[in-house]
């Protein structure tokens, strides 16, 4: 039974009080707050799938939290009240983006970006009739910029990149090589880990 004189939220105790307020401590801070409503029944598709994502995030965070190799990607950035858990749950919840793949000189260059870091970029060459000529991974170059020096680029086929973050979040493009004169065309898609395309942008003709 505890004491009339016992009193919780002075004591250095955490959490809910009296359904009431919420008491934490955030970077050796003492935090208290008003105890968040707890919403009746089911939400909205969208609102259950934000849960779920929400959920997939924290268990992704806990895995990260106790793997050296996994923290140590994310340390670096610990800073101005921003710690491992928070980092690696917003790495989840975000994909990649490959804002342009260009081809000069037999020579493949992605420019790709991610809300914490992108993990890796495949590259995938195909002939015009859709066989795989060769894929393999492109190399890090300089302001988010990837470099991928296939054999051979065969015209008419296309080329297809995967921008991958830690939590497996990836971003697809496809660029088309086609005749002399006509447009390029791409498609861009994103995927959220756990889950299909939750973006997608088809045919958009590079005129430039």
């Amino acid at each position: 039974m505890i004491q009339s004189s016992y009193n919780a939220i002075s004591s250095g105790a955490t959490g809910m009080f009296g359904k009431q307020v919420v008491k934490y401590f955030r970077h050796g801070k003492e935090i208290i707050a008003k105890a968040p409503p707890k919403r009746p029944g089911k939400g909205t598709p969208g609102q259950e799938r934000t849960r779920a994502d929400f959920s997939k995030a924290i268990n992704f965070s806990a895995k990260v939290r106790a793997s050296n190799d996994l923290t140590a990607h994310y340390k670096p950035s610990v800073r101005d009240g921003r710690n491992i858990h928070n980092l690696a749950i917003a790495d989840f919840l975000v994909a990649p983006e490959i804002h342009d793949v260009h081809i000069a000189d037999g020579t493949v260059m992605v420019h790709a970006t991610d809300n914490f870091q992108v993990h890796a970029v495949k590259i995938m060459v195909y002939d015009a009739n859709g066989a795989l000529l060769e894929s393999g991974l492109a190399g890090r170059g300089d302001d988010d910029r990837w470099i991928y020096r296939p054999v051979t680029i065969a015209q008419g086929g296309r080329v297809e990149v995967v921008a991958v973050d830690l939590p497996g979040n990836e971003c697809r493009y496809e660029l088309t090589t086609p005749a002399t004169g006509t447009p390029e065309h791409r498609s861009t898609s994103i995927r959220i880990a756990g889950r299909q395309n939750v973006r997608s942008i088809c045919n958009m003709a590079n005129t430039g």
